[in-house]
């Protein structure tokens, strides 16, 4: 059974979508959310990808995504090319989406639960 779903697992012909229900009650965890605020996000991106551990102390961290494009453009600030101002300047022209990162085992237990999966080819 371990070696059909490793297999399966890369099979580039067929892909699997898992849905889960996200619970909205946040309570009792430790949340971070990184407002629409971009300097604060774009610090916070930095900080993690020069091994600083502060998203550890989270539960939960509720920002922005850096997709391709928007990577390039913290990638760009982060080695020092562009100054932060010139940075900003150029993540504000890319479209922006929100993401909830579940850091604790503990969030991930208590806040999804799985419904369905789909196929897609």
């Amino acid at each position: 059974m371990r070696e059909v779903l490793k297999y399966d697992c890369f099979n580039k012909d067929v892909s699997i979508v898992n849905c889960y229900e996200l619970k909205a009650d946040y309570d009792s965890f430790k949340v971070k959310t990184i407002p629409d605020d971009l300097i604060e996000w774009i610090d916070f991106v930095c900080s993690c990808r020069d091994g600083n551990e502060e998203y550890k102390q989270y539960d939960i961290i509720i920002g922005k995504v850096a997709d391709d494009k928007v990577f390039r453009v913290v990638d760009m600030y982060h080695q020092g090319i562009w100054d932060r101002d010139r940075a900003l300047k150029e993540i504000k022209v890319y479209e922006t989406y929100d993401q909830i990162a579940f850091i604790s085992q503990k969030a991930i237990d208590n806040l999804l639960a799985y419904s369905s999966s789909y196929e897609v080819k």
